[in-house]
């Protein structure tokens, strides 16, 4: 049992730096954070208009 305090607060630590590290990357690069998720929604507007052309297709 005492070992798995050391152990969480090992895997606390790791876990915190990561998501800092993460945080920081994301404000870094905001604007092609930006930029692929604009891509992203329209890839998915585009894949949805697909989809419902092709239902419409089939009827």
């Amino acid at each position: 049992m005492s070992q798995s305090i050391p152990k969480k607060a090992v895997l606390f630590a790791l876990g915190s730096a990561i998501l800092v590290l993460g945080i920081a990357l994301v404000l870094r690069f905001w604007a092609d954070v930006v930029v692929l998720f604009r891509a992203g929604v329209g890839m998915a507007l585009a894949l949805t208009g697909l989809l419902i052309l092709y239902s419409l297709g089939r009827k």
